[in-house]
């Protein structure tokens, strides 16, 4: 491993991510091992899983432009212990990630906890101004009403004036 030329961390980091891929790949194949014992797939089926996994494994490989059969002679030229700490690190990436993904999860429940508290607030204050737009329409409502009652009573009371004039103007028939 001496051949790298970049720093330490960013070697920890490459080799943690290169790790955790492949410990992906090693506990798929262990995935389709553990379901063809139990019966749910068959041999075959799960010699098919297998090349599958190996197969998009690699093509997820080459496009981040990591050569596997290099990356193979390197990790079976490693000790045990440089493995157990590369084995180590994954874990602790693992770790990290998996809380940062558990507050990133609390943060957004928090989120979605005040969006709809919010959202519940709008609804109320709709519904207020709902309420206060209707009582206003029913006022409204009630003086065109009451327009329209002292309309009618004056036309009725202007009816009754022309029927009064009219009656006036005819002659008295005798």
């Amino acid at each position: 491993m001496a051949d790298y030329k970049f720093g330490d961390g960013m070697k920890k980091i490459f080799l943690a991510g290169v790790g955790a891929i492949a410990l992906s790949a090693e506990k798929g194949s262990e995935l389709i091992g553990e379901l063809v014992k139990k019966g749910e797939i068959t041999v075959e089926q799960g010699k098919d899983l297998n090349k599958d996994l190996q197969r998009s494994f690699k093509e997820s490989m080459d496009k981040r432009g990591v050569n596997i059969d290099e990356l193979t002679q390197k990790f079976s030229k490693m000790s045990s212990d440089e493995l157990a700490r590369i084995k180590e690190q994954i874990a602790n990436a693992e770790k990290i990630i998996s809380e940062k993904m558990k507050k990133a999860d609390e943060t957004l429940n928090d989120f979605a906890d005040e969006a709809e508290e919010k959202a519940e607030e709008c609804k109320e204050k709709v519904e207020d101004a709902a309420c206060e737009c209707a009582e206003k329409a029913e006022e409204c409502v009630e003086k065109v009403e009451d327009a329209a009652c002292e309309c009618a009573e004056k036309a009725e009371e202007f009816v009754e004036e022309v029927k009064e004039a009219v009656e006036e103007e005819k002659p008295a028939e005798e």
